[in-house]
């Protein structure tokens, strides 16, 4: 793994020890977030007294303060203090658990007494001495000091005073999160939690799952889909059965999705706390660096684990973060795997499937070329081609051959937008290929198997559940729109077909005419009313008005401009934060002007109508941390705005007879 993702892990939760174990002591100094236009007033950031999440680590940097503002520990009153220096030869594990290391080969006396991997760092040679064989000189740990001094665990005469292991570290710090956190009651695995060993941390051989990781396991299994990863299908049940299996072989992949699920959990419970679901998050963090730091072969678990935490930056609104985990994937999944071996396990399947969806929303909104090669695209296509011939009756393959397909054509649109914004690209080329793209998109919709929209699963009876008249401005009853599993993803897909669709008519090299604009509209009153029948009808599955989520912030830009379906359009995006899919500031910022009204900037409707305390406490957090990044998103922005440039919905204001928007709606999108 390059040396940037290391970077990167530490400016978003530092090193030096594992913040899930550590006790809750006093906040780390938070910056203040910049304040937003139009008037209104920013949310304070209530979540400042999480720095027991960030204790031990050396460096927070995206949660620390400037260096001039912070202060080193002081010794408690009549006490001698005496400081020892950070030992740079002692094993990684002690130094990250910030406790002094006996230095004894090969296991040093801690890690022999813990039970735990001790890992020592190479020589390192003198000043001077010849470079390694990769031609860069060898340098010291990442996690040693350079010159700092560091208060080790020590007594007054320099010994080692005692030290939990692992087992009672645990029981101490269930007890003092007792004081603080709600008791969740863990409801039993179906089958009873077995010893463990595990690949990215260490821990006790012994112990089996702990009671709050078994529950959130079950609470993943019962609530979680494959829609709340917006993947469109999975016909092998990878997210429901096998990524649970995997993750309890793997500690570092464990608390990634045992976080996601406390994640959604958190958001849902009446008691739950920000901390509740960070306690896991960064404790993966931790872990997952830990093993990259040690150099050892990445695997499948490294990869699921870094695709797990872009989905939770996703969900927080953190775009740029996300990326950064793109870029790793991307290092792995190219290590691991060729476009051939990747399709002949299910795991490598929707490892693939899972990166690429990333890989094409990113690359269309910062109008660049997608990081993987074609071949990884049409290798998929032609797999599942395969295997619907070889099996013509099973319908999950025609999908995948659909998904595949519309997923291609993304790439290429990916392409071209790219090339435009780089000016690789003449006039002539970018119409001629912006004009094969609109005939690759027809076509795709036209040469369905119809088998994928047998009227037998049409769904004909969707309850409004007492819904306003202005909830009904989408009929949700539009006939062919909806239909019931095994062809739900067939609804999936035609909102995703429809909002492709719209994005590749806005990007046209001249201002579009009226015709254009009313065909826009329509596509964009599709997806309003297959969002609208997905949200109503009671046995959609879970998850799945979240994969929608894209489309619908496309089509807000072309509903007409009316109070009525802008108070729908900003239901929805209310209903899906109460989901945990946060909207970035930048978001709001952009639909508080195509709404003309700043108050969207706080929360989207009147009163603070369904923003819970859980709630805002999550989205201040997401506020302030994405805040850090500022110099990262204003660069991602102006990538961003060459793209928009394009939709020309100033033009399509004024035909609406709304006057003219602000520039700033071409980056309105999430970033």
């Amino acid at each position: 793994m390059s040396d940037y993702y290391h970077h990167f892990l530490t400016s978003m939760a530092g090193v030096g020890g594992d913040p899930s174990l550590s006790q809750h002591g006093a906040s780390i100094p938070v910056q203040q977030a910049p304040v937003l236009s139009l008037g209104t007033t920013p949310m304070s950031p209530a979540y400042q007294n999480l720095g027991g999440f960030f204790n031990g680590y050396a460096e927070p940097i995206m949660f620390s303060a400037p260096k001039a503002q912070r202060s080193r520990r002081k010794s408690a009153p009549g006490l001698d203090h005496i400081k020892h220096r950070r030992t740079r030869s002692g094993c990684y594990t002690c130094r990250s658990r910030r406790v002094k290391c006996d230095e004894t080969h090969p296991v040093c006396e801690r890690c022999r007494k813990g039970n735990r991997e001790c890992v020592y760092p190479e020589p390192t040679p003198p000043k001077g001495s010849v470079k390694d064989s990769s031609g860069q000189s060898q340098q010291e740990s990442p996690t040693s000091s350079r010159g700092d001094d560091d208060d080790d665990e020590t007594g007054h005469d320099g010994s080692l005073t005692p030290i939990m292991d692992e087992d009672e570290e645990e029981e101490a710090e269930s007890a003092t999160m007792q004081s603080s956190t709600p008791t969740i009651p863990p409801t039993p695995l179906s089958a009873p939690a077995t010893s463990l060993s595990f690949n990215h941390g260490s821990m006790n051989a012994r112990q089996g799952l702990e009671g709050d990781v078994q529950f959130y396991l079950n609470y993943y299994r019962d609530n979680i889909t494959h829609y709340h990863y917006s993947v469109v299908n999975d016909h092998d049940n990878f997210f429901q059965e096998m990524l649970t299996e995997l993750a309890i072989q793997d500690e570092g992949l464990l608390y990634a999705v045992v976080g996601f699920a406390a994640y959604h959990y958190t958001l849902q419970s009446p008691i739950g706390e920000i901390k509740d679901f960070l306690h896991f998050y960064n404790r993966s963090v931790t872990l997952l660096l830990r093993f990259l730091k040690r150099k050892e072969r990445h695997t499948e678990m490294t990869l699921l684990t870094i695709l797990q935490l872009a989905t939770i930056e996703e969900y927080l609104g953190d775009w740029v973060n996300l990326m950064g985990h793109q870029k790793a994937a991307l290092e792995v999944l190219t290590e691991l795997y060729t476009p051939q071996t990747v399709m002949q396990t299910v795991v490598g399947r929707m490892i693939l499937t899972w990166y690429t969806r990333f890989d094409v929303f990113t690359g269309i909104m910062a109008s660049s070329e997608t990081m993987l090669p074609r071949e990884w695209f049409t290798t998929f296509v032609d797999y599942y081609e395969a295997r619907a011939a070889e099996n013509p009756d099973e319908l999950s393959y025609k999908t995948e051959v659909c998904s595949g397909r519309l997923r291609m054509i993304s790439m290429e649109m990916s392409l071209l937008f790219g090339r435009s914004a780089r000016h690789q690209v003449t006039e002539e080329e970018y119409t001629a290929e912006h004009r094969r793209l609109y005939n690759a998109l027809h076509e795709w919709k036209n040469s369905w198997d119809p088998a994928l929209v047998d009227p037998e699963f049409l769904v004909t009876d969707v309850s409004m559940n007492g819904a306003s008249d202005t909830d009904r401005i989408f009929q949700p009853l539009t006939p062919g729109l909806l239909f019931r599993p095994p062809l739900f993803t067939s609804t999936i897909l035609t909102c995703e077909w429809n909002s492709i669709t719209l994005m590749h008519g806005s990007q046209g090299t001249s201002d579009p005419s009226s015709e254009t604009l009313e065909k826009l509209r329509e596509h964009a009153y599709v997806i309003c009313q297959i969002c609208e029948a997905v949200e109503t009808w009671p046995l959609s599955p879970a998850g799945s008005l979240i994969i929608l989520q894209p489309c619908l912030g496309i089509a807000a830009l072309f509903v007409p401009q009316e109070e009525a379906y802008q108070l729908w359009i900003r239901k929805k995006f209310a209903l899906l934060e109460r989901m945990g899919y946060i909207s970035p500031g930048t978001m709001r910022l952009r639909m508080a002007e195509l709404f003309r009204d700043g108050s969207c900037l706080r929360w989207w409707l009147p009163n603070d109508e369904g923003f819970t305390p859980m709630l805002q406490s999550i989205r201040a957090f997401a506020d302030e941390r994405n805040a850090m990044a500022v110099s990262t998103q204003s660069e991602n922005l102006r990538q961003i705005r060459s793209v928009f440039s394009r939709m020309n919905i100033r033009r399509a204001a004024m035909d609406q007879g709304e006057g003219q928007l602000s520039d700033g709606v071409n980056t309105m999108l999430l970033e």
